[in-house]
């Protein structure tokens, strides 16, 4: 499970955060979290969290300053960055100085989800594991049954806490051992598994490219595209002129 710090100075932004992000989904755990960007830095320093989501504009200190702060103190944290609608254009210190990303406010949950994704990715390729759709056997009868259902079901929504009752696991158990056996998320399984079939449709058929975002589990085009595009680096369109 990776560590997350939440920094903003509205609590209610903080809030929001905290119950509308499917952390546990992506490998996550909210480690802590201040609405005070000075003493923020005191925190990350001390708990040393996998990533930081932090509001780009604070009195007193802003994100900038933030990040600055934090990797005087040697702290090797992901920075995701919070800003409202316009404010974000008109700075590109944030990613000289290492962020990956950043998330308009307001909250849009299926963005938040897709830089989730993103960060997971890096932070296990950080970790030297290699996120596999491959079935490893695990020798935990109700997670191999688990994962054979997902696998089976790759284009259905899945939860941890669906999982969890149908296989009487419990859902923090359910992320370790996806973290164990596949260096991955449930999401990030997930998500290997619909692009692959993705992939293999647009290269083995004519179906239309919308009907293959449904076939793998997405009502909405638009989100399918840039999920793809974030997967392969190029839309789905090009990707098969491409031929891969």
């Amino acid at each position: 499970m990776y560590g997350v710090y939440l920094v903003d100075d509205e609590k209610m932004v903080v809030d929001n955060l905290i119950t509308s992000i499917p952390w546990l989904e992506n490998g996550f755990e909210v480690v802590g979290f201040s609405t005070d960007p000075i003493s923020a830095v005191a925190e990350i320093t001390a708990k040393r969290p996998d990533v930081v989501f932090c509001d780009l504009k604070m009195p007193g200190c802003d994100g900038i300053e933030l990040i600055k702060r934090v990797r005087e103190n040697s702290v090797d944290t992901e920075f995701i960055m919070l800003s409202a609608f316009g404010e974000f254009e008109t700075t590109r210190d944030f990613f000289r100085l290492g962020g990956i990303d950043y998330i308009l406010k307001p909250l849009e949950q299926e963005n938040a989800g897709l830089v989730l994704e993103k960060i997971s990715r890096k932070i296990v390729g950080k970790d030297n594991k290699t996120p596999s759709v491959q079935f490893v056997p695990s020798q935990y009868k109700g997670f191999d049954d688990l994962i054979t259902y997902v696998t089976d079901n790759f284009n259905k929504k899945h939860t941890l806490n669906d999982l969890s009752e149908r296989f009487n696991l419990s859902a923090t158990y359910i992320c370790d051992l996806f973290a164990k056996h596949y260096g991955s998320t449930l999401i990030i399984f997930v998500t290997n598994l619909r692009m692959s079939q993705a992939a293999r449709l647009m290269f083995e058929s004519e179906t239309p490219l919308k009907e293959i975002a449904v076939h793998c589990g997405y009502s909405d085009y638009y989100y399918f595209c840039k999920v793809f595009k974030e997967y392969f680096g190029k839309t789905p369109s090009e990707y098969r002129e491409a031929g891969g």
